[in-house]
């Protein structure tokens, strides 16, 4: 038992620690470069003049969408509200208690916000985020 607890000279023990290789890699950012002009760079594709190809395949898009939500509209206004499968009176509960429910959501994130602010609490930043994005996704 005491042979296997010392180590043999042939025996090579385990590196304290791995050096993994260094990669060289070019800078992202070279000193030549200011923020107005990084700023300029990224903003500029979105700010920038929209090739023709692409007006080509919006506008159409756009007329498409526009018929079929005003064509949808049109049949559920003439059809009546059948088409969501409300064909019961007592079946209207649930689109009120739906309606009801995202108003109250968009109530209660802008009287959240409402609340911080007045208070002037200074940790409010995160939490009116929070509540005026819950305000906008329920509205």
């Amino acid at each position: 038992m005491a042979d296997t607890a010392t180590k043999t000279t042939n025996q090579k023990s385990a590196p304290r620690e791995v050096k993994l290789p260094v990669m060289a890699r070019e800078t992202l950012v070279l000193n030549k470069r200011s923020y107005h002009w990084i700023t300029e760079r990224v903003c500029g594709v979105i700010e920038g003049k929209q090739p023709a190809f692409w007006w080509q395949l919006f506008i159409p898009s756009v007329i498409m969408a526009a018929i079929g939500v005003g064509g949808g509209l049109i049949y559920l206004v003439s059809t009546g509200v059948g088409v969501w499968g409300n064909t019961n009176r007592v079946m209207w509960g649930w689109p009120i208690v739906n309606f009801v429910f995202w108003i109250g959501i968009g109530h209660a994130g802008t009287l959240i916000s409402a609340i911080l602010f007045l208070t002037r609490q200074n940790w409010r930043t995160s939490i009116n985020r929070a509540a005026e994005a819950m305000t906008i996704f329920a509205v």
